[in-house]
């Protein structure tokens, strides 16, 4: 058995024993037809290529998987073909936010319905940023399902002083994922100010997954494309490894910043590099927005980073 194999095999058989909250859970990028159709079957490739790269979870749809461009029937549809192909074997968090409260139940009911392990809910597409209505948001939200609930901030209204208040009101808030201002040090306070064990969460493409784990993280939500890179940084620290895992964080460390200039595109170049999709469509822009210069950028990285893929 090669090493690639040995190592995929070791993160399936800790997937088995029991559902993750903590780690790496993947924003899964949303593959399009040339037609801007959703593509199902590099959907259903995805969940698998991510389950197979050791992800600790996986998170659809969220907005880094364009889902202000789904229709509520796609992302009905295309939920369910998530947790199906998942096929248990991780952590599914099915994206619940919409325009209002109303919309934002109806897809946590059916989240549930279809089997998910948890919700993840954004703030109101509505762009609300008054504390007592988000507040009113996230409670709505919980009390039409029992599953455990992920919020992640996505606007300045979702300060760490709501969340706090939100963790302390809804008992199945169980993630945090932050995202706005000096997130590093948002990490450390929530750890030291949490009242019980949530998780402290991040996103900015895992651009500081090393510091964050350093105070007390308990994972992050970035890109599809290296989930297995991100996930081996994951391990490697938590197995006591500090300095395999800050290295190999190092190599990773330019396509986060690459992504800071190319957005979620660099994602769909990923998988399609890899295998997973077809093409490299976006909803947003209908074309590919990586110049040559950063063509060849992706080459380095993607030939430091290729000994250490799990698939």
């Amino acid at each position: 058995m090669d090493r690639r194999a040995f190592l995929g095999g070791l993160a399936l058989a800790a997937q088995a024993t029991e559902k993750a909250w903590e780690g790496i859970f993947v924003i899964m990028q949303t593959p399009f037809l040339e037609n801007l159709e959703i593509d199902e079957s590099s959907l259903r490739k995805e969940c698998d290529f991510l389950v197979r790269c050791g992800a600790h979870g996986v998170v659809w749809p969220a907005g880094a998987g364009e889902s202000i461009s789904l229709s509520p029937t796609e992302r009905m549809r295309h939920s369910e073909t998530v947790v199906k192909e998942v096929k248990g074997r991780t952590t599914v968090l099915i994206g619940v936010h919409g325009a209002n409260k109303f919309e934002a139940m109806d897809y946590a009911r059916y989240a549930e319905k279809i089997g998910a392990d948890g919700l993840h809910a954004l703030g109101p597409t509505s762009g609300v940023t008054d504390g007592e209505r988000l507040t009113d948001y996230f409670t709505a939200i919980a009390s039409v399902s029992k599953l455990p609930m992920c919020i992640q901030v996505t606007n300045g209204g979702m300060t760490t002083d709501l969340l706090l208040k939100l963790a302390d009101k809804i008992p199945t808030l169980r993630i945090l994922k932050l995202e706005n201002g000096d997130v590093p040090r948002d990490v450390t306070r929530v750890v030291r100010e949490r009242k019980r064990p949530i998780i402290a969460s991040t996103g900015g493409g895992a651009m500081n997954l090393y510091t964050e784990m350093e105070r007390g993280s308990g994972g992050t939500m970035a890109g599809a494309g290296l989930a297995d890179i991100q996930t081996a940084i994951w391990d490697l620290f938590h197995a006591g490894k500090k300095r395999e895992s800050r290295d190999l964080f190092l190599k990773f460390l330019p396509s986060a910043v690459l992504e800071r200039r190319t957005t979620y595109v660099l994602q769909k170049e990923i998988l399609r590099r890899r295998g997973i999709f077809k093409t490299v469509k976006m909803r947003s822009t209908g074309r590919f927005n990586m110049d040559e210069a950063d063509v060849a950028e992706l080459d380095v990285i993607m030939e430091s980073l290729k000994p250490h893929f799990r698939v």
